[in-house]
């Protein structure tokens, strides 16, 4: 691996197929979706202009042609994974700019248990005695779907481990994951007396120069159960990951799990009297400064890759409201929920990938051409996030 500043894309073979796409077969609902795109497909990757893959990507990490973009970024991970993105954070707080959102306005307190110096400072934090209406919630820190989520108060437990130097982890499929510990957010807000989390879209499209975007609609998922800060051991209650939902019995004929932005927005509209516009004018640029400081905290890791091809990511990062309508990030995921098997996912994803990708063309077409990127259109559906 090579820290590079800047990336030239050499010019595509002149009898190489125009505009072109490989989609594995294991991205089902991409292959649905690119269907319906102007754009050439092959199953050849090495023929390609973009490569999306769900399986076997890392194999191309090293073998990606100049002219050739894969989507995924080599070192993905010290955002995707949990306890990376805890510690990106903490260490970009360190040297922050001068009026750059603080992790501290939008980052649940967070502390690596696999890290000495952040158990000993969990440990130092702790009220000599627990309180129910301070719960903390621990996740491992590489896995998804809400498995592996433990949430409580009583610390003693966990105190013991911590003190004697105990490993706290996690045991999945025979390796033993690390956790995170997380504040919990205990002054949510509750759509319709339920606890619920936004899902939002974003693409870092380049690295050299930086190119991030959000897309401006998301999705929000609710629990199945009525929220209550207690009976922390029930997932439909406190887990809004839709598996865990399914898994747990919480999903019935008459379930409503998801709403999409504008059933957001009118529920704020009637319950907390805010402009119609909020999700617009004041919710989404939020979003869009809380990516920017998370991005500019992993920029330099994400930078840490092959001197040949071009990468880019699409991801999902999980955000809970609390009452006061205050966004916080709870985690990035690198594979953002790309099914479209409900009636508010049918409206979101189709349309979000295909700009996702049609902008990622683009780009590539821009980089061959010596365009500068601020020159590449970028429809009124993303926010700019990073980039002129």
């Amino acid at each position: 691996m090579t820290s590079l500043t800047s990336v030239t894309l050499a010019h595509k073979p002149a009898e190489a197929v125009p505009r072109c796409i490989h989609v594995d077969r294991a991205s089902l609902n991409v292959r649905e979706i690119v269907a319906g795109m102007p754009l050439a497909t092959t199953d050849a990757p090495e023929r390609a202009d973009v490569l999306w893959m769900r399986r076997g990507y890392r194999d191309w990490y090293a073998r990606l042609r100049p002219w050739q973009a894969l989507n995924h970024i080599p070192n993905e991970g010290v955002m995707t994974r949990k306890s990376d993105l805890a510690g990106a954070l903490h260490a970009h707080g360190q040297v922050a700019a001068t009026g750059e959102l603080s992790q501290r306005d939008f980052y649940p307190a967070s502390f690596r248990l696999d890290d000495p110096g952040e158990r000993a400072a969990f440990l130092a934090q702790l009220p000599a005695t627990d309180s129910p209406d301070k719960p903390w919630i621990l996740k491992p820190s590489s896995l998804s779907r809400g498995i592996g989520i433990r949430i409580g108060w009583q610390m003693g437990r966990l105190r013991e481990l911590l003190r004697a130097g105990r490993p706290v982890h996690y045991l999945h499929e025979g390796q033993a994951v690390p956790y995170i510990v997380q504040r919990y957010i205990p002054d949510l807000l509750l759509l319709q007396g339920r606890k619920s989390e936004l899902r939002i879209y974003w693409l870092i499209a380049s690295l050299d120069p930086l190119l991030v975007l959000m897309y401006r609609q998301g999705t929000v998922r609710l629990t199945s159960r009525e929220f209550k800060l207690g009976d922390f051991d029930d997932p439909l209650i406190h887990v809004t990951n839709t598996y865990q939902q399914k898994l747990h019995g919480g999903v019935g004929p008459d379930s409503v799990l998801k709403w999409d932005f504008p059933q957001l927005q009118a529920y704020l509209g009637r319950e907390k009297g805010t402009p119609a516009d909020h999700i617009a004018t004041v919710l989404v640029p939020r979003l869009g400064r809380i990516l920017e400081v998370v991005v500019r905290a992993c920029v330099a890791r994400l930078r840490q890759r092959p001197a040949s091809g071009h990468f880019f990511g699409l991801y999902g990062a999980d955000v809970i409201l609390d009452d006061s309508l205050t966004p916080w990030l709870t985690e990035i995921q690198k594979g953002p929920g790309l099914s479209y098997d409900d009636a508010v996912k049918q409206t979101v994803i189709p349309p979000m990938l295909r700009a996702s990708l049609e902008l990622q063309m683009q780009v590539l077409q821009a980089k061959r051409g010596g365009v500068p990127l601020a020159e590449v259109p970028v429809g009124p559906e993303f926010l700019r996030v990073i980039g002129a």
